[in-house]
């Protein structure tokens, strides 16, 4: 922000440019320096000399970024150089790029014949196909798989594994194909955003996201000679509104006030007693092993998703003997398992304390077959056949919580639930949630000492709040076999889970053959 006294010192600079000062000026220039003369009398406008030329230019900010213009040379006086700067000015204003108008200005060449020329030449531009078949391109090398393959099923870009083949797109992107992407409008792309909101709103706020991603990149200065694409090209679209659906609002308990969201659904914070009877279940021996354990991690360590199904056997260490069996754990998340970011130490790993039932889970999960990789979760596939991953895909670990008897979470909502049940219940402040959440390391953004120079893991401060998290957890799990008995019951679980994964009529038919081989058996 500029001072009062550097405001005083460029309005001292500024002063009113007359035709005697612009003489002067070029009389009196010195060869391997450039003299600048600031108009008092007109924002923006500058007289500059340097070696090669004298010219008039004008700044402005056109579509959120500051940009100068050439609009006539010496020759030029300083009330028609006025009238140009103002009138290049208020193009910008309106949201109008002054390219041609400019041109106008410095060749006499009118608006109206350059119009009816472009039209008879097109700009050199990229069609669709190609312009996202680059920019994907693009995002393979400078971005995470999981990006990659989220950005190419909305586009229609290829396939990872298989480049002669591409994902479908998202349907109402098709209108674009044919079409040169200098030639799309900002308002073609408003239209398709608000077409995609009105059957997904979601899902048009993450094309939107992509879409100026994308065009960042088609209108970046390396490659604008070949787009044709204005810089910041889509940066004043906005989604529509999004509709709000008539609610009742009966009297809520303090828990209720954060354990439904009426915005969006996946945004739920569970309740302590849908956690526990989350983890009861997964103890009970209703599930598979693989995925009670995958539960249990996801509990206990509150990591996202993908770091749990893609942990490795080699990034846990233990912190005191390995038979030990009551000893704490560490594990160390490695950059690619993170969620990509430029923030604090995004480029070193997350390091995870696990205690009592989570460092369990690692145990019982090292007694298990792993394979050829020593991934605990390692990808079910058919011999000889090409997978994506050495591990499972993290759906895994959704379908192990989907048909919980009683349970309506997500992954996420065991994070949501620590965030704001650690608040109250142990009163953890946001910094030293943001420290297990891997949310910067719980720094603030921008603070340079955490980012460059304070690099201690604070393995303390992690097993203290975790120690907190696993007590309590373990707390509401008793209270849930407590509340509901049944909980106990794998085989009454098994069936619950089954009818929910399968439907009654599928589970009918098991009944009915199980009974038969009974009878046989007999």
């Amino acid at each position: 922000m500029m001072t009062t006294a550097s405001k005083r010192k460029k309005e001292k600079r500024a002063e009113e440019i007359t035709a005697k000062k612009v003489k002067e000026k070029i009389r009196d220039h010195e060869k391997g320096k450039r003299t600048e003369l600031t108009d008092a009398k007109c924002r923006g406008l500058q007289f500059r000399i340097t070696d090669e030329a004298a010219t008039w230019t004008v700044r402005a900010r056109l579509f959120g970024k500051q940009r100068r213009w050439i609009i006539g040379n010496s020759e030029v006086a300083p009330e028609i150089a006025r009238e140009r700067a103002s009138e290049v000015r208020a193009w910008c204003r309106r949201g109008s790029d002054p390219e041609k108008l400019v041109t106008e200005f410095m060749t006499g060449i009118s608006i109206a014949h350059q119009v009816r020329v472009s039209g008879e030449r097109p700009v050199r531009s990229w069609d669709w196909i190609e312009a996202v078949d680059k920019f994907m391109d693009h995002i393979m090398d400078c971005r995470s798989p999981d990006t990659y393959d989220d950005y190419a099923r909305t586009l229609g870009g290829r396939r990872r594994l298989d480049r002669s083949k591409r994902h479908s797109r998202v349907a109402e992107l098709s209108r674009f194909n044919g079409k040169q992407v200098a030639a799309i409008s900002r308002e073609e792309i408003a239209e398709c955003v608000a077409d995609i909101c009105k059957r997904a709103y979601s899902q048009g706020l993450h094309v939107l996201r992509i879409l100026g991603s994308m065009w960042s990149f088609l209108g970046d200065d390396t490659r604008r000679r070949q787009t044709s694409v204005t810089p910041n090209f889509l940066l004043r679209v906005k989604p529509p509104e999004r509709p709000q659906p008539m609610i009742s609002r009966p009297a809520l308990s303090v828990i209720q006030l954060f354990d439904k969201d009426r915005e969006d659904r996946r945004r739920d914070v569970p309740s302590p007693m849908a956690m526990g009877r989350a983890v009861a279940i997964a103890r009970s021996g209703a599930l598979g092993e693989r995925a009670s354990l995958a539960v249990q991690l996801l509990a206990f360590s509150l990591q996202r998703r993908r770091a749990i199904i893609g942990c490795y056997q080699m990034d846990f260490l233990v912190m005191a003997d390995w038979n030990d069996p009551d000893a704490d754990m560490v594990w160390s998340i490695p950059p690619f398992m993170r969620k990509r970011s430029n923030k604090r130490r995004a480029h070193l790993p997350h390091i995870v304390v696990l205690t009592g039932a989570g460092a369990k889970t690692i145990r019982q999960l090292d007694e298990l077959d792993l394979g050829e990789y020593p991934y605990y979760f390692p990808v079910r596939a058919k011999p000889g056949k090409k997978t994506k991953n050495p591990y499972a895909d993290p759906s895994f670990v959704n379908h192990a919580l989907q048909f919980m008897p009683g349970v309506d979470m997500s992954p996420h909502g065991w994070r949501r639930g620590f965030a704001s049940h650690g608040e109250r219940e142990f009163g953890l402040s946001l910094g030293e949630i943001k420290l297990i959440l891997d949310h910067s390391e719980g720094a603030p953004a921008g603070d340079v000492t955490a980012e460059s120079y304070a690099l201690d893991p604070l393995l303390q401060k992690k097993k203290q709040i975790m120690t907190f998290w696993t007590n309590w957890l373990e707390t509401q799990t008793q209270a849930a076999i407590a509340a509901d008995p049944g909980l106990l019951n794998a085989d009454a679980l098994k069936d619950s889970i089954y009818r929910a994964r399968y439907g009654e009529e599928r589970w009918l038919k098991r009944e009915s053959k199980r009974q038969k081989f009974s009878e046989a058996a007999e």
